[in-house]
C-alpha cells in the first residue's frame, strides 16, 4: 500500500514537472483550457449530428440519388469520417472518392489505420458513435430500381438493407459472434428479420447457408456455441450468416487474419465461388498484397485516410505509380529471393488530428520536386482505369489527354 502510494505521488510530481516545463504552442501539448474549449466544440457538433441521425419520419426523396454510372453498385464520393477525441478532430476518412462495378471485387489495400475499415462501416452506418461521426461527402447505392445516399438515409431505414441489400464479414469472428447464442439462433434471425418466414423455414434455411459454405455437420454446428468451433468454422459460420439474405454487396474486412495459411486459401477459395453464385460485388479489405492479387479485378491503395492510386489488378501489380503503392510492393517477401533485411519504408505516418496541407506522404518519400510543397496533389488519369495522386505524373497526363479531378 505505501509502495503504492509513494508511486502515485512521485507520477504526480512528473506530471506537474512537464507541464510547468512545457512551452507554450507545444503541438504535443494541451493545456487544461485548450482541452476544455475542444470537448465544448465536440459536444456542440456530435449533438448536432446526432439529431440529425435520430430523425425517423423521413421522406424517401431525401436520400434517393442517381447513379454516376448504372454500372456500379457502391460509389463512394468525397467522404469525411471524423472522430471528434479530447486532444482534437481525427480525420480517419479524409475524401475519399472510388466505385465498386458491378459483379467485380474490389480490394482496398493500406496499411494499419489508413482507413479501409472506417471506409467500409460508413457503409454500413455502423461507425462508433457519437464520437464517430460522417461529416460530409456522399455513398450512393443502387438498389436496382433506384440508388440511396446512405449518408443521408435514417439509421431506421438502413436496417432494412443492413444485411439484406449489404453484408459484412467482419475481421475477427470470436468477437463478431454472439458468444451466448447458439449458431443456429444467430443464423436464424437474419431470416426471419428479413424474410418474414417461419421458424421451420429459417431452420431449413440456416442449415442450407451451412452447408453451401462447406460445413460437413451442419445439423452438429447449428446447435453449437461459438466457443465449439475453430477459428476457420467461425469465419466460415460468419460467411453463411452474410450470404444468408443473398446480399448484393459483401464488405470483407480481412477475412483472413486470424487463420493459418491452409484455412486462408480455404477461405477465398469459398469467396470467390459463392460470389459467383449469388451473382454479386465483393469489396476486400486486407493488408496481404497476395491475397489482392489472387482475388480482386480492381485495386484501391489507401494512405493516411485517402486514396492515393486505383485501378485494375494489373495495373498496379504491374505498373505501381505512386511512391508508397511502390514502397508497399517493395516490403513484400518474394519466394526464392535472399534479401538480408525486408524493405520498409521509411518515416511515420502524420498525425490524423493535425494534417499538413500538402502530400501526406511528403515527409516519407524519396522522390519528392518543388511543387509537393504545394497543395494536395489532385487525380491525374493515366488511363481509363488507372489513376494516382501525384504530381510526379503531371507530363504524362497532359501527353496521353487526362484530366485532373
Amino acid at each position: 500500500m505505501l509502495f503504492r502510494k509513494r508511486n502515485t505521488t512521485q507520477s504526480e510530481a512528473q506530471g506537474e514537472e512537464v507541464k510547468k516545463s512545457a512551452p507554450k504552442g507545444n503541438a504535443h501539448y494541451l493545456s487544461a483550457k485548450e482541452s476544455r474549449e475542444i470537448a465544448k466544440s465536440n459536444a456542440r457538433t456530435i449533438r448536432e449530428f446526432e439529431k440529425k441521425n435520430k430523425v425517423k419520419h423521413v421522406d424517401e426523396s431525401v436520400y434517393t440519388c442517381e447513379m454516376k454510372d448504372e454500372n456500379n453498385i457502391v460509389e463512394f464520393d468525397d467522404l469525411h469520417t471524423y472522430f471528434f477525441t479530447d486532444a482534437g478532430v481525427s480525420k480517419a476518412v479524409d475524401g475519399v472518392t472510388f466505385s465498386i462495378p458491378k459483379g467485380a471485387t474490389v480490394g482496398v489495400v493500406g496499411e494499419s489505420g489508413c482507413g479501409k475499415s472506417v471506409t467500409s462501416l460508413s457503409l454500413m452506418r455502423l461507425v462508433q458513435a457519437p464520437q464517430g461521426q460522417i461529416v460530409s461527402g456522399a455513398i450512393r447505392f443502387n438498389m436496382g430500381d433506384k440508388a440511396y445516399d446512405i449518408t443521408k438515409m435514417p439509421l431506421s431505414e438502413m436496417r432494412k438493407i443492413r444485411g439484406k441489400q449489404i453484408a459484412m464479414i467482419f475481421q475477427e469472428p470470436m468477437t463478431s459472434l454472439n458468444p451466448v447464442f447458439r449458431i443456429g439462433y444467430q443464423l436464424d434471425e437474419m431470416s426471419l428479420l428479413h424474410k418474414k418466414c417461419t421458424k421451420e423455414e429459417a431452420k431449413a434455411h440456416s442449415i442450407e447457408m451451412l452447408k453451401l459454405v462447406g460445413i460437413a455437420a451442419p445439423e452438429r454446428v447449428y446447435r453449437c456455441y461459438p466457443h465449439e468451433l475453430s477459428g476457420g468454422m467461425r469465419q466460415r459460420v460468419m460467411i453463411a450468416i452474410a450470404l444468408s439474405c443473398e446480399p448484393r454487396l459483401i464488405i470483407a474486412d480481412e477475412p483472413t487474419t486470424a487463420l493459418d495459411v491452409t484455412i486462408q486459401a480455404q477461405i477465398l477459395d469459398l469467396l470467390k465461388e459463392v460470389k459467383d453464385k449469388i451473382d454479386g460485388s465483393v469489396m476486400l479489405i486486407t493488408h496481404d498484397l497476395g491475397v489482392i492479387a489472387e482475388m480482386a479485378d480492381f485495386v484501391v491503395v489507401m494512405y493516411a485516410g485517402r486514396v492515393i492510386e486505383t485501378g485494375t489488378t494489373q495495373e498496379i501489380f504491374n505498373n505501381p505509380l505512386h511512391p508508397y503503392t511502390i514502397g508497399l510492393q517493395k516490403s513484400k517477401p518474394v519466394v526464392g529471393r535472399k534479401v538480408d533485411r525486408l524493405y520498409n519504408i521509411p518515416g511515420q505516418v502524420p498525425n490524423p488530428i493535425d494534417m499538413p496541407n500538402f502530400c501526406y506522404f511528403k515527409d516519407r518519400c524519396d522522390r519528392c520536386i518543388e511543387k509537393c510543397n504545394g497543395e494536395y496533389p489532385h487525380f491525374i488519369q493515366v488511363s481509363p482505369t488507372h489513376r494516382v495522386s501525384c504530381y510526379l505524373y503531371e507530363d504524362m497526363q497532359n501527353k496521353e489527354g487526362g484530366s485532373n479531378e
